[in-house]
């Protein structure tokens, strides 16, 4: 168990300020706590809340989409593509054509990604046949299914934390950015701001401008935060926030689930749709950006714990 992560000391500071006893077992991987003769259990960020019901629909990309779609809330199409490897009685060379005419019909703009992906990682964006078979082919040594979607060019996206039916926190994220000197690159801007952060470059971008100053330049595509984007506090005066939380509401009830994670993007079109819920509720790197990160997130997972003893 990774022990310097913030999530573990929260936890242990939980349990102290709660009289609960915990237990690692499974070489950490699982926290057993027990409180008036009650057992629950945290495994990962996995909270004993949710049924293996709930939490295996929102892991899949395609499935979520399938359930909030068939519920109709407002969320992005997905195509699924299936691994002739592994997949073989269901596959045929149809699943890679639909995803080249999702591309042909989406302005030459679609992501690709892995239907168990998280944090960003295994999802792609591409610009035309090669680049999606490149992408296919690499994530199929690791995927039994793959998701298109059409790309969106997403000004913000909100993430809801949910808790058996009400939303207890919320805020937006911000792409990462350089803001200009008008003296050095965009790539010496980068290289200088996020030092050694692996980010998701947007496609085009001239890494050799040199920006005006206070010129902001968007430098990632993702809107996640271990890829350089910056939480945002929010109050009930942004003028978003109600219909996300209705939306996010809509969608928890929708897959059933009872803690998670939802993220609802605002196009530049200004269109809201739900792109993902996360069964598992992890907020390391918002305690790390954020002053009153720490407190913030300490606060969701103490109100989670409390419910599990319910």
């Amino acid at each position: 168990m990774e022990k310097n992560k913030p999530f573990y000391k929260i936890i242990d500071e939980i349990c102290r300020e709660e009289q609960i006893e915990q237990k690692e077992l499974s070489y950490g991987w699982i926290i057993e706590l027990t409180k008036n003769n009650k057992k629950r259990n945290i495994i990962g960020y996995q909270f004993d809340l949710n049924s293996s019901t709930s939490y295996n629909i929102a892991s899949d990309k395609f499935a979520t989409y399938e359930v909030l779609n068939s519920n109709n809330i407002p969320t992005i199409p997905h195509k699924i593509i299936f691994n002739p490897k592994t997949r073989s009685l269901y596959y045929n060379q149809k699943f890679l054509e639909e995803a080249i005419n999702l591309l042909k019909n989406n302005d030459n703009k679609i992501v690709i990604k892995a239907n168990n992906s998280c944090e960003g990682k295994d999802v792609y964006y591409c610009s035309n046949e090669n680049e999606i078979k490149d992408v296919v082919t690499k994530l199929f040594k690791q995927n039994d299914t793959l998701s298109a979607c059409p790309y969106e060019d997403i000004d913000y996206e909100y993430r809801a934390i949910y808790l058996c039916g009400d939303i207890i926190f919320i805020y937006k994220k911000k792409k990462a950015y350089v803001m200009g000197d008008g003296i050095h690159t965009v790539k010496e801007l980068i290289n200088e701001k996020y030092n050694k952060t692996h980010l998701s470059i947007c496609k085009n971008l001239n890494l050799n401008k040199i920006p005006l100053k206070n010129e902001e330049v968007v430098v990632s595509w993702k809107h996640n935060l271990n890829n350089g984007a910056e939480p945002i506090l929010i109050d009930d005066n942004d003028k978003y926030v109600e219909k996300i939380k209705n939306i996010a509401i809509k969608a928890g009830k929708a897959v059933n689930i009872k803690f998670a994670s939802i993220d609802i993007a605002i196009t530049s079109d200004k269109k809201i749709f739900v792109m993902e819920i996360n069964g598992n509720v992890c907020m390391n790197k918002f305690t790390e950006l954020l002053p009153n990160g720490y407190e913030i997130a300490k606060k969701v997972f103490k109100s989670a714990i409390n419910r599990m003893f319910e």
